[in-house]
């Protein structure tokens, strides 16, 4: 196992720490909250948004504003929004009180002849935290881009003894069950991109595998709440984070419970 201390890039702004999706503030009131009501049918689909649980101890909510996620905005403490098709959307509520604080909260809601909501985190059961990162070739990679799909998202390192094994046992998993949309992500915690390159040709494992300086993979790494590589996040195909821990303990038969 191989353990870093982790230091938040300051030049390097391609990885976009979505502090915002875990309803962070700098000001401890207000605190933004809100309910959804259950949409049902066919779309379009008509979803009710209820802000009225946000609260504030030191003075009074005057703002609420809403992006749902499709392109459209709203305001109020309750609306609703029709969707045209549907889909997974990330719904945002800024509250903003008399005195100019605010805070913000977002979920991950899922439509599809019923409303699933999930909020951002780092646990199983809570929709995985969004950034981007270059890949070995310099395209700009978002994990957003896999929606839709299986990702088994990799933490690693080429001077982490345990990686040698871990690697290819998710890149066999990922290989099998290539053809039902399964990909795989690694997320390399290295100071050099040849490292990671000459040890992806060693491994002889094919993989995305998203580099960038300035300790870029460390600072993934704590958005997503790991301690030590090698480590392994399963995000289903709404974006949901279904599975985290030890590689060899994602069985096949696990995997395929979301596929």
């Amino acid at each position: 196992m191989y353990t870093r201390r982790w230091a938040c890039c300051g030049s390097f702004l391609l990885v976009v720490l979505t502090c915002w999706a875990f309803g962070i503030s700098a000001s401890a009131a207000p605190v933004a909250s809100f309910t959804r009501s259950a949409a049902a049918g066919n779309p379009p689909l008509e979803v009710r948004f209820d802000a009225s649980s946000s609260r504030d101890a030191s003075g009074r909510i005057v703002l609420y504003q809403w992006g749902f996620g499709d392109g459209f905005s709203g305001s109020g403490a309750t609306v609703a929004h029709r969707y045209a098709a549907d889909g997974a959307y990330t719904v945002t509520l800024v509250v903003v009180n008399d005195q100019g604080a605010r805070d913000i909260r977002s979920g991950l809601i899922h439509l599809s002849g019923t409303t699933e909501v999930f909020w951002f985190g780092t646990e199983v059961g809570q929709a995985a935290p969004t950034f981007e990162m270059p890949a070995l070739d310099g395209k700009i990679v978002r994990i957003s881009d896999f929606r839709g799909r299986v990702v088994l998202l990799e933490f690693w390192a080429s001077t982490c003894g345990a990686c040698t094994s871990s690697l290819p046992h998710v890149a066999d998993l990922a290989k099998r069950y290539e053809g039902q949309g399964v990909a795989l992500v690694g997320v390399a915690v290295e100071s050099q991109r040849e490292n990671a390159r000459q040890f992806l040709g060693r491994a002889h494992v094919n993989m995305v595998c998203l580099w960038g300086p300035d300790d870029a993979g460390e600072a993934v790494m704590a958005l997503y709440g790991v301690g030590s590589v090698p480590r392994l996040v399963l995000i289903d195909r709404m974006g949901v984070i279904r599975f985290s821990g030890s590689a060899g303990a994602l069985t096949a038969q696990e995997l395929e419970r979301w596929l």
